[in-house]
């Protein structure tokens, strides 16, 4: 549950030190929860005159799947404190192609980790979900589900993310 009664405005993404120059996001939304959590929404073109889609696949360019979790990090980049690493994508599943011309909409679910019990002196979140955290995660889980403008559902994952330096 969000702790906003408006949906938050589109903003224009900002470039980040992954993949550069590849612009992986090119609109934004993010919300905070009220867990701790967030719910991010990214949005980008494909634009199959883009010189990294040319031979992916000639005359049919494919927005190819390391795009998509370039997508994941640079939108977890811009919306999540920190900024945090990708430390492993659990699971990914590519269920339909997206083409140029399409526009992927990335919708994730973001919720914090604690450190494992052997670690005393990283930074914990209370069990109890109803009690804020008054500490920075360890981490993110991340669910996400990638879909064209149509409605079709194009790829689904997991991911797991450090917390950054920041956070």
């Amino acid at each position: 549950m969000t702790a906003t009664t408006t949906a938050p405005a589109w903003r224009s993404a900002t470039r980040v030190p992954y993949a550069a120059p590849l612009p992986a996001v090119d609109r934004l939304q993010a919300t905070a929860g009220d867990d701790g959590g967030w719910t991010v929404v990214a949005r980008v073109a494909v634009d199959p005159r883009d010189p990294n889609l040319a031979g992916h696949f000639p005359g049919q360019p494919i927005y190819p799947g390391v795009f998509v979790v370039e997508t994941l990090c640079q939108a977890m980049t811009q919306a999540v404190p920190g900024p945090p690493r990708l430390r492993t994508v659990t699971s990914i599943r590519f269920l339909a192609a997206l083409l140029g011309g399409d526009e992927m909409e990335l919708t994730l679910d973001v919720r914090p980790t604690t450190p494992a019990p052997s670690d005393p002196a990283a930074p914990t979140t209370p069990s109890d979900p109803a009690t804020p955290a008054t500490s920075a995660p360890a981490g993110w889980q991340v669910r996400g589900v990638a879909r064209r403008t149509d409605g079709t559902v194009t790829a689904q994952l997991r991911a797991v993310f450090d917390a950054g330096a920041d956070a």
